[in-house]
């Protein structure tokens, strides 16, 4: 009997004789155990509620596009497609967008507080970032909170170090000796285990309540059952419900019985509705988003508009200037001279656009004249060229040309 002592020894068995199998995740070391009081990856696999907030920040924050700038002086920049830079930005890995790339950073910031990702130059000289999910990683910090090193659990349960200067990574607040943050589920987790506790017991209520509100009355006058009368009265009740084999067909009672009203519960009696929605507000209020954006509260066409507007700054502004600086701090002057005077910024104006007619009004208002062409507009409208329709057009009561309205005609013989 051949026996291992650690999942490295039965990784190294496995690969000496060419075996094939999966090695289940090692998870947490023994000594890094206590970092984190709460089942993470448990809660966001069964809360509702936590997947919801988290995955609404999530999704929205990858979908920001990251660009690339060169200052050129403090009133003006040039945006920078070709550096190596700003190709990593639009795909980190090969094969990897950007989108699913920092949607999974960013789940990670959410739910275990902390973040890293490790820069390298391939082969081929392309520039490369490597996610190291949190749930591998911890972060080891002196006597005064700063990260020395970042040691990673591989598959087979061994521990790698990493340099933080090959990191790009960052941490939330802790009041625990090293620095790995505290996740907001810990916070929320009494919160959580409530809502968990109030679940089993309205499944429970579903479970075991009646389904039908009628129950069988047998008179006390009635002659005594007979042997097996009972049993076979109420195995004849079974072939009536689910899977019985007569469900939904006639039910045939013995003489003198009837059928009766029973105070069965309503659902609304468990009070369901209520408790998700109270839970899902509780937690978008720990994560600083109205609830009103994911459907948690009910609001007005107004104020859900003004929360709409002030999503890319108050809620999401926070976690995006967090992104930025740490790639601005670490990653930029690794990869690029200072000369250059490279930064990375979130196209937050891309995503804060309007529908097309509000661009439309402001434009034309800016601008004080069409900013479409007949032939651009035709485009749009699928319909053919026509001669004469790449010029911009400009309305005679626009002031150009010296000429302030249609009236202002050079040569107008006076009247």
């Amino acid at each position: 009997m051949v026996a291992f002592q650690t999942l490295g020894e039965l990784s190294t068995y496995l690969d000496s004789r060419d075996a094939i199998i999966d090695v289940a995740d090692p998870g947490i070391p023994l000594t890094d155990f206590g970092t984190s009081l709460v089942d993470e990856a448990a809660i966001l696999r069964n809360q509702p509620s936590i997947r919801k907030v988290t995955g609404f920040i999530a999704r929205h924050v990858s979908t920001v596009p990251l660009h690339v700038f060169q200052r050129l002086d403090d009133t003006d920049r040039q945006r920078v497609t070709d550096h190596d830079l700003a190709l990593v930005m639009r795909e980190p890995r090969p094969r990897v967008t950007a989108v699913r790339f920092w949607r999974d950073v960013m789940m990670d910031y959410l739910i275990h507080d902390r973040w890293c990702l490790v820069w390298n130059y391939e082969r081929d000289g392309r520039l490369t970032l490597t996610r190291i999910p949190a749930r591998r990683m911890k972060f080891k910090a002196d006597g005064i909170g700063q990260i020395v090193e970042v040691r990673v659990t591989q598959a087979d349960g061994t521990i790698v170090s990493i340099d933080p200067e090959q990191c790009i990574l960052d941490v939330g607040y802790s009041t625990r000796s090293g620095a790995n943050g505290i996740s907001p589920i810990e916070t929320l987790h009494d919160l959580l285990a409530e809502s968990a506790e109030a679940v089993k017991y309205r499944r429970s209520v579903w479970q075991n309540g009646a389904r039908i509100p009628q129950v069988v009355k047998r008179p006390a006058e009635a002659k005594p059952w007979g042997k097996d009368g009972r049993s076979r009265f109420l195995r004849g009740l079974e072939a009536f419900r689910k899977g019985g084999g007569k469900e939904g067909a006639w039910l045939l009672l013995e003489d003198g019985m009837e059928l009766g009203e029973a105070a069965s519960f309503r659902p609304r009696d468990t009070l369901d509705l209520d408790g998700r929605k109270l839970t899902d507000i509780e937690v978008a209020n720990a994560y600083h988003v109205p609830p009103e954006l994911i459907g948690a509260r009910e609001g007005t066409y107004s104020n859900v508009e003004a929360f709409r507007q002030m999503l890319y700054g108050d809620v999401l502004g926070p976690w995006l200037v967090a992104i930025e600086q740490a790639l601005n701090t670490q990653l930029v002057p690794q990869v690029s001279a200072p000369e250059d005077r490279l930064y990375v910024e979130y196209a937050v104006e891309a995503k804060m656009r309007g529908s097309f007619l509000e661009q439309a009004k402001v434009g034309q208002t800016v601008v004080g004249a069409p900013t479409f062409t007949r032939n651009e507009w035709r485009a749009r409208m699928n319909l053919p060229r026509i001669d004469g329709g790449d010029e911009l057009i400009t309305p005679l009561n626009v002031l150009t040309g010296g000429q302030a309205s249609p009236t202002d005609v050079e040569g107008r013989p006076e009247e």
